[in-house]
């Protein structure tokens, strides 16, 4: 990872979450949004589990997700219609916005992020696997 534009903050995808050891501090401050932290709580085994996944991830900033996000994520995914690559996972387009929305970049492992980069003013930062 190298970073293009230093950012306030980065937007962790659930991919780079669960994989990323350490966080170079030149992309930005570490933070979630609403739609990152369901996917990860989704993933929790047992009831502890939760509970010790929701206690770790409330030491990390929360991007708000508005109306704007929704309207921003709505007009992305026309734009991208007209160019038949519309078909990008829900929860990466609303994170995508978001991203756009705080003027943070996005720290992830999934090539949709690429193609929203396209129409979405944010910096995708591929993390080295």
């Amino acid at each position: 990872m190298t970073p293009a534009a230093v950012e306030r903050w980065l937007l962790l995808d659930k991919s780079a979450f669960v994989r990323a050891t350490s966080l170079d501090p030149a992309f930005g401050e570490p933070c979630l949004c609403a739609i990152t932290r369901f996917e990860l709580l989704y993933s929790a085994r047992s009831p502890r589990a939760f509970e010790q996944l929701e206690e770790e991830l409330s030491a990390f900033h929360e991007l708000r997700i508005d109306a704007e996000t929704i309207a921003v994520a709505r007009s992305a995914q026309r734009e991208l219609a007209a160019k038949s690559r519309h078909r990008v996972p829900i929860p990466d387009l609303l994170i995508a916005a978001c991203a756009h929305q705080h003027q943070a970049a996005v720290l992830h492992l999934d090539r949709h992020y690429d193609t929203l980069a396209r129409v979405l003013a944010f910096t995708p930062v591929r993390l080295e696997a």
